[in-house]
């Protein structure tokens, strides 16, 4: 078996056999900001274009890794980003017309509004009567004032400036939409802030959007790096291989994200984590993750690493997946680099 232990970034034991996988995913909370936000773990997203996720948020002195996450989520590029993820919005906007009886007429809360396009969505595609938008980055809050009253949408969405956890409303809501997603779902423990709005703000019998979330691990090899790696110990008649070794240490330092064809998963996908029902989770559940998981391996191969992605779910048919083969996310998938190529045969359980 490979045993999963899961706070806020992944710890990786080199070894020489395909043996462990450790893996740190708490959620201490961020506060409210950019659910249209970024990422780095609820969202500075230093790996647009795919490298490292960031730096565990929950290290350092707090409020300032709180500041600098916030003032992240001022820059509009990452929004952009976001906003051209047409899965990510495609699954939002279809949740919220399907799901439009709970909506329309209702009070809407919007955890880390960002742009402000989920209260948008809800106000205009779902018929909210009105809709909180909580945004604690300040810049990003005046932007989304702005996009709700260029929307002609002032009426009904009010963007709150602050943190969730600090912010008062004038009533409770009947829904809470929140796209608090980061890599591998957990890299950003946005969920805990979204998890304590609940609890205050949130109606019996309230609505979460998304409602259910897991977390999925497949074993991958990476043949191109690997060839790249070899390859520098006889370059040309020359003996590179320190290089080679470096870039494999930097890679098992942090989890990679990057896009996993389907072609290079080695196992049949095996589900880590089930968050269940986001309606009933309690505050600080997420803070820490275990799972034992173990592989059968469906064709030779050399696994370098553990795959890693998420789905979460809005009731009904409506699913936002970001599993290697769908169509591909912003979040990309993560890899876990195990330090090692190492061989596989079909049948044989890791």
């Amino acid at each position: 078996g490979w045993s999963c232990r899961c706070p806020s970034a992944l710890a990786i034991c080199r070894a020489p056999e395909l043996a462990a996988l450790a893996m740190d995913a708490s959620a201490s909370s961020r506060g409210g900001g950019g659910g249209d936000g970024a990422e780095s773990a609820s969202k500075r997203r230093r790996v647009e274009e795919g490298g490292d996720a960031e730096e565990d948020p929950a290290s350092g002195d707090s409020n300032d890794v709180d500041d600098e996450y916030f003032d992240s989520y001022d820059d509009l590029s990452i929004h952009s980003l976001m906003l051209g993820d047409a899965p990510r919005v495609g699954a939002y906007l279809a949740a919220i017309r399907a799901q439009r009886d709970l909506i329309q007429g209702r009070v809407v809360l919007d955890v880390g509004a960002g742009s402000g396009i989920l209260s948008m969505l809800a106000a205009r595609h779902g018929g909210a009567s009105r809709v909180y938008a909580v945004e604690a980055a300040p810049g990003m809050a005046r932007i989304a004032r702005d996009l709700v009253a260029r929307n002609g949408l002032a009426d009904v969405v009010h963007v709150v400036e602050g943190r969730v956890e600090e912010i008062t409303l004038p009533e409770k809501v009947d829904v809470i939409v929140s796209e608090w997603m980061g890599f591998y779902l957990v890299h950003e423990s946005m969920l805990e802030s979204v998890l304590a709005a609940r609890d205050r703000w949130l109606k019996p019998g309230g609505l979460m959007m998304p409602s259910s979330a897991r977390i999925w691990a497949a074993p991958v090899e990476a043949e191109e790096f690997r060839r790249h790696v070899e390859g520098l110990a006889s370059m040309h008649g020359l003996d590179l291989a320190p290089i080679g070794e470096a870039e494999l240490v930097r890679r098992c330092r942090e989890p990679q994200v990057e896009l996993v064809e389907a072609g290079r998963l080695l196992g049949s996908p095996a589900l880590a984590i089930d968050l269940g029902d986001l309606a009933t989770r309690a505050v600080g559940a997420t803070r820490e993750f275990v799972a034992d998981l173990s592989f059968v391996a469906l064709r030779s191969g050399r696994a370098a690493g553990i795959a890693l992605w998420f789905d979460v779910g809005f009731g009904g048919r409506v699913e936002l997946a970001t599993s290697p083969g769908a169509p591909a996310t912003h979040w990309k998938q993560t890899v876990v680099y195990l330090g090692v190529f190492a061989p596989v045969e079909p049948g044989e359980v890791l």
